[in-house]
Formats: C-alpha cells, sequence, structure tokens
C-alpha cells in the first residue's frame, strides 16, 4: 500500500495536464511526481493511504531533507506550509490522514470536488504562472486516456 499526501496528489494531475515527461521541466527541480504518475496509470485499483505529511514519494525525492521538503531554503517551513495545503485538499475530499482509498476512486472524488485547485494552492511556484491550466486539462481529461498504453476507465 502506498501513503501519499494530499497536495501530491495534485501535483500529479498539474504535471500530468502539463504534458511533459521529466520533473524538472515542470517543477523546475527533479522529484518524484512522474513516478507517482506512472503508479496510478499502471494500476487505478492500487489502494492509496492518504496522509498529511511526508510520504512514500518523499521518501525517494532527492529534495528530500530530515526536516521536511529541501525545495526551499527552510526546509521546515516548507514543510508546514505543505501539509496545511494537505489538510485543505483532503478536506475538500472528505478524508482524513490515514484513510485508504482506491486510486480510481480517488480521481473521482478530485475531479468532482476539487474542479480548480487555485485557492488551495496559492502561491504554488510550478502551477500557479499558468493558472493551474494543467491541473485543469488533467481533471477535463482524467489519468487513465486510451492509447499512450495507460488502462481506459472501465478496463481491467
Amino acid at each position: 500500500m502506498m501513503k501519499v499526501r494530499g497536495h501530491h496528489l495534485v501535483c500529479t494531475y498539474c504535471f500530468f495536464g502539463s504534458g511533459k515527461k521529466r520533473a524538472k521541466d515542470f517543477f523546475g527541480v527533479e522529484n518524484a511526481i512522474p513516478e507517482l504518475l506512472r503508479k496510478l496509470q499502471d494500476d487505478p485499483e492500487r489502494v492509496l493511504t492518504v496522509v498529511d505529511d511526508m510520504d512514500d514519494v518523499c521518501e525517494v525525492c532527492p529534495l528530500k531533507r530530515p526536516d521536511g521538503c529541501g525545495r526551499a531554503a527552510d526546509a521546515a517551513a516548507q514543510n508546514r506550509k505543505l501539509r496545511s495545503w494537505d489538510a485543505a485538499i483532503l478536506k475538500r475530499l472528505g478524508l482524513r490522514a490515514g484513510d485508504r482509498i482506491k486510486a480510481r476512486d480517488l480521481e473521482e472524488r478530485i475531479r468532482q470536488r476539487i474542479p480548480d485547485i487555485g485557492e488551495i494552492c496559492v502561491n504554488c511556484t510550478s502551477a500557479s504562472p499558468s493558472g493551474w491550466s494543467e491541473y485543469r486539462k488533467a481533471i477535463r481529461e482524467g489519468l487513465w486516456v486510451k492509447g499512450e498504453g495507460r488502462r481506459a476507465k472501465g478496463e481491467g
């Protein structure tokens, strides 16, 4: 079972909607979001445990520091900001840290309950410059698009 924090779920949509293949091309730094996207696309029935702090994505991220996310100079302060995003996203999804949910069911909740992430991730340096257009594109299309080797909705 994979642990995923709230904001990583929506980062995945922003990255997917960008059409980029490498994290650095979208986020400006390498990170583990493309790996999370691949895992979700490979297995829409994967059960995830949602969390509001460091998760399995953080564990393999080159930016991870002992006290938080090294994307900012003050990793602990950055992690506090990210935790507030995690909490807001999980609340909007009707989930609490520790809840388990299938990736496909989670996508349905994200698409229904968070049609626009801009009101939560207000100062995201990756997606906010575009007005979160990547996120909205991914919400319209979904993570499981026919073709490109991904399972389409309804396929087993």
